[in-house]
């Protein structure tokens, strides 16, 4: 017993000895621009005996202060000693750092009469093109955070807090330091939906938290919707009294069932002002958007008189777009627009204010008689593609941006807005691809690109989409999102200024819980950190994984919710047609030992240990897990592989996909890995305006007799069936014969979100090509949305037996 009790002691005293001296580390996200730490000098030393300095009178800076006492105790449990105000600082010489950048003298002390006391010193003196630019330097003695405002500042604050280590110790030693750091773009966005589901303001706080941690500058607050409507107005208050509640909410990807469950809520005029001075003490602005003249449709059920129809109607149970909007012909429609606008200006002092502008069905303006009246009175006339009544939705929007404009604030606009011939004050939000940066950049609007294709954090982010939350569909990884350049290529350093920054969206309809939208959010939110603030030349994502571990030791110490796929192993697969077989590769985050198998078996300690990429020549069920990382609970990888005559075989495509679908080109195709229920996942092919043609070579003369295939539908986005396909082949791939040709019915109007798999048979023939040609929907029908316009086919794993 004396030996256990011994044992435990030095247990003890060995875990206290670890605690009490941990190690800062400044590669943080956003990694900053300029890091120099001298060889050798002594650190400074974080305990509760350091003070925090600020000018005298300085609230901002006094605040900022106080934040930084609470992040330094809420990190390692250390009670910094106070707040202290003193006069005006010394000017201490500088010194440059690389790039020509300043840099305050490691010994140089920025106030008099402090003596040799340790301490963090903030001051808001930086000269610097940059508002937001800082300098933090550290020596033995003091620890200096300048910067070019109080956010600049902050954000100094931020790069300390996310340097510190995790964990409760008497003190941290800060290695010697001199950093230079400011964002690339001046607007970095995240953008919050809670209409289509409600969160309390507590939730929207810890979104601004979320903000603060990751450098983001502006909060997008969508706060009405066909779904709901989130925020009081005194003068129209059947707003909140009816257009806040809905009685019932669609199931699922709008099946025909509801789960008959009132939901709703609203934010009172004082809970969004607290909600204001929350973000703008952590220097956050909130751009409130109001939705118009479509998404409107708890407007109509709050003030039927403002539809075209009269009604009823309902706040919308269903997701989607619905053809009921506002009345435009209506005059008292115009002035709800004026007073609810200025209402929420007088609400948010944001410089910018969204009227939203997407998605605005025009049907019901056709029959209109009043909107054909306001069509003829304000003299709207047809425009190249854009009929009298897509005209009508740019009165709509330049009487918005006027009242906007009115009040020395800048309108800001989904990218439909362009169609509108919308102001020059007017921002662009260019979410269709960057179509619309592009054109508004060429016509002198400024722009924030958030592309549906990297950020919309609604999306999955794991193509092991069974094992996800339900989701809207889409597939965008960490991965992708770092990738993102918000200026397109080509831009000229005129256009490059007018690309504001970028925004990633978190769209609810399938995100019930705030506790999803964590999940969903993160660690995405720290790719999107560096895309909107690091400099091209500066990112690196393999850096970047090195750096996310410790950003997730402090997820887990807030308590936040996320996703762990960075966690587990990564797999990487490249089919060998030499071989006919295919690579894969292995890896995980820290490099932590793996375990796999090939069977279906799930990996244990006796499993096999990964150590060099293999190859898999027939038919598996790869299982793979990492032991130990983090310490968080193991994510099993599963890859089912399927291996048939033209698996791993040399491919040529001879008609070429969409170049936003190209992904890793025809191998993709005969890779033995079946796409799953999204195609944006990267192994679906995608084609709009022409087929797929595409010769496999088997390596040899054989028997063949049937060519099956899939295709992922998803018809709302244009995204339907094969209307054919045609099969060829040849011994000689010169000379091909037709085999078999089949025609599919014309695409019916419905909901669906699948997968339609094909098969073409026919007599056997002895062949080493084949080639498969997949017909495309030349031209939706007009019941679809885009009627008219030619449909994608997304098509994998083209298999022949």
């Amino acid at each position: 017993m004396k030996r256990l009790i011994t044992l435990l002691l030095s247990l003890c005293i060995l875990h206290y000895a670890l605690c009490i001296e941990m190690m800062a580390d400044y590669r943080v996200i956003p990694l900053p621009r300029v890091i120099e730490q001298p060889q050798g000098g002594m650190p400074f030393v974080l305990d509760a005996t350091v003070t925090v300095v600020t000018p005298d009178g300085d609230a901002a800076m006094q605040r900022n202060a106080q934040f930084l006492r609470d992040y330094v105790k809420q990190s390692t449990g250390i009670e910094l000693s106070g707040v202290r105000g003193q006069g005006a600082p010394v000017q201490s010489p500088q010194a440059p750092l690389k790039g020509g950048v300043q840099s305050d003298t490691i010994n140089s002390s920025p106030f008099r009469g402090l003596g040799g006391q340790r301490k963090f010193v903030l001051l808001a003196d930086l000269e610097d093109d940059n508002s937001e630019a800082y300098r933090l330097s550290v020596n033995n003695g003091e620890v200096v955070i300048r910067g070019a405002s109080p956010a600049a500042v902050f954000h100094g604050i931020m790069t300390l807090r996310k340097a510190l280590p995790v964990g409760r110790c008497n003190q941290v030693l800060l290695p010697q330091v001199q950093i230079y750091d400011a964002p690339r773009f001046a607007y970095r966005g995240a953008h919050l939906d809670v209409c289509r589901h409600f969160f309390t303001i507590d939730e929207v706080k810890t979104f601004i938290d979320m903000l603060a941690l990751h450098n983001i500058n502006n909060f997008h607050w969508h706060l009405t919707d066909d779904q709901g409507w989130r925020i009081e107005i005194k003068k129209y208050p059947r707003l909140t009294q009816v257009g806040a509640w809905r009685d019932s909410t669609v199931i699922g990807r709008n099946p025909g069932k509801w789960d008959r469950t009132r939901h709703g809520g609203y934010y009172t005029q004082e809970e969004a002002r607290e909600v204001v001075r929350y973000a703008a003490e952590r220097h956050i602005n909130v751009v409130p958007e109001i939705e118009m003249p479509g998404h409107t449709q708890a407007i109509l059920a709050s003030y039927p008189e403002l539809g075209c129809t009269g009604g009823p109607y309902e706040v919308w149970t269903c997701w989607g777009v619905t053809p009921e909007v506002m009345c435009p012909g209506n005059d008292a429609t115009m002035q709800l627009i004026k007073d609810v606008l200025n209402e929420v200006m007088d609400i948010f002092p944001s410089p910018i204010i969204s009227i939203g502008g997407d998605e605005c069905p025009k049907d019901r303006w056709k029959q209109c008689p009043k909107c054909q009246e306001r069509i003829r009175t304000e003299g709207i006339k047809p425009k190249g593609k854009y009929t009298a009544e897509d005209q009508l939705q740019g009165y709509v929007t330049r009487f918005a941006c006027k009242v906007v404009t009115d009040r020395g604030r800048s309108p800001e606009g989904w990218d439909e807005i362009l169609e509108c011939d919308v102001p020059s004050q007017a921002i662009v939000m260019s979410w269709r691809g960057e179509a619309g940066a592009i054109e508004g950049a060429r016509r002198g609007n400024r722009v924030i690109q958030t592309p549906n294709s990297h950020m919309y954090f609604d999306y999955y982010q794991s193509r092991d989409m069974a094992a996800e939350p339900f989701a809207i569909g889409g597939y965008i990884p960490v991965e992708k999102v770092y990738s993102f350049d918000p200026v397109p290529a080509g831009f000229t350093p005129e256009q490059e200024k007018l690309v504001l920054g970028c925004q990633a969206n978190m769209w609810t309809e399938y995100v019930s819980t705030f506790s999803h939208v964590q999940y969903m959010e993160l660690p995405r939110m720290a790719a999107l950190a560096e895309v909107q603030w690091t400099p091209v030349n500066l990112k690196d994502y393999q850096s970047f994984l090195s750096r996310v571990p410790h950003l997730l030791e402090l997820y887990n110490l807030l308590g936040w919710n996320y996703a762990r796929h960075l966690c587990g192993v990564s797999a990487t697969y490249t089919p060998v047609p030499e071989r006919k077989a295919l690579k894969v590769e292995l890896s995980s985050l820290q490099g932590n030992d793996i375990r796999y198998t090939l069977d279906g078996s799930e990996p244990t300690t006796a499993s096999q240990q990964y150590a060099e990429p293999f190859f898999v020549t027939k038919d598996a069920v790869l299982r793979s897990r990492t032991l130990g990382t983090l310490g968080y609970p193991d994510r099993i990888n599963t890859d089912t592989i399927r291996v048939n005559k033209a698996t791993f075989c040399n491919i040529k495509l001879n008609t070429q996909p969409h170049p936003n679908y190209l992904f890793a080109g025809a191998p993709t195709l005969v890779d033995g890995l079946r796409g799953a229920n999204s195609y944006r996942t990267g192994l679906w092919l995608g084609f709009c305006g022409n087929d797929l043609d595409a010769t496999i070579d088997l390596g040899k003369v054989q028997k063949v007799r049937q060519v099956t295939f899939n295709v992922d539908v998803f018809q709302c986005d244009g995204v339907v069936d094969a209307r054919g396909v045609e099969v060829y082949t040849s011994t000689d791939g010169k000379r091909f014969k037709l085999v078999a040709k089949q025609d599919y019915p014309e695409i019916v109007q419905s909901e669906e979100f699948v997968i339609k798999r094909h098969a073409a048979d026919f007599k056997p023939v002895k062949a080493r090509y084949v080639r498969v040609v997949v017909k495309s929907e030349k031209r939706l029908p007009a019941w679809h949305a885009f009627a008219g316009s030619p449909g994608f086919v997304f098509v994998d794993e083209i298999e022949v037996r």
